[in-house]
């Protein structure tokens, strides 16, 4: 049930920065040294690169008996929700990401508050970047348009989970986690609205797959 209770969980605020990379080449001249006094304050603003996913190809969906990023019932079991319909996503002839949806035409759908047959009660999506900086700056943009961003050791990966209008009916307070694993982006979200851990163990079950 969507209203399953809260499991503690100690998480830390999150520090994740954008990586940027300099370099100095070849024949440059040595610096003389120079002594200055500067009043105020400069602020810089380090350049990224392009944050893009690597273009794959169109995305096509079809129904699924299982998803092979997250068994359906491990699933059911983290967000704590009865599931039946999955579908998966292919890019490239790869599998970019599934949905997982609720039950349906059931008692069960209304006595638990589950959602409708429209709105994925797990959504995963995967995206590949030009390097695994890229990925890294992309996950943490996406944390930042979202609220109470929290860290979580996801993995052999540190991400960032955080609270996002992806269920109407949520009001903005559902949970979602993104990570990147070299340069893969993951972004997983959900219609769970307490405990951020519940999100955070089903990032783990994924990142264990993608490996």
């Amino acid at each position: 049930m969507r209203s399953a209770a809260a499991r503690a969980a100690v998480l830390a605020v999150p520090a994740l920065l954008l990586v940027a990379c300099t370099s100095s080449g070849p024949g440059d001249p040595a610096p003389s040294t120079v002594t200055q006094t500067v009043t105020g304050t400069v602020t810089r603003t380090p350049s990224v690169g392009p944050i893009a996913p690597v273009a794959t190809g169109p995305t096509t969906t079809s129904v699924a008996a299982s998803c092979p990023l997250l068994p359906t019932q491990q699933a059911a079991n983290r967000v704590g929700m009865r599931l039946a319909r999955v579908t998966v996503l292919h890019s490239g002839g790869k599998v970019v990401g599934c949905r997982f949806y609720a039950l349906q035409n059931s008692p069960l759908h209304n006595s638990e508050n589950l959602p409708g047959p429209h709105q994925p009660a797990v959504q995963i999506t995967t995206a590949t970047y030009a390097s695994a900086d890229a990925a890294h700056n992309a996950f943490v943009l996406d944390a930042r348009r979202g609220s109470n961003p929290q860290q979580a050791q996801i993995g052999r990966t540190t991400g960032v989970c955080y609270q996002i209008p992806f269920y109407k009916h949520d009001h903005g307070r559902d949970w979602a986690c993104s990570f990147n694993l070299d340069a893969t982006k993951v972004t997983i979200k959900t219609v769970v609205v307490t405990p951020a851990l519940n999100v955070i163990e089903v990032a783990r079950v994924v990142a264990r797959a993608l490996g």
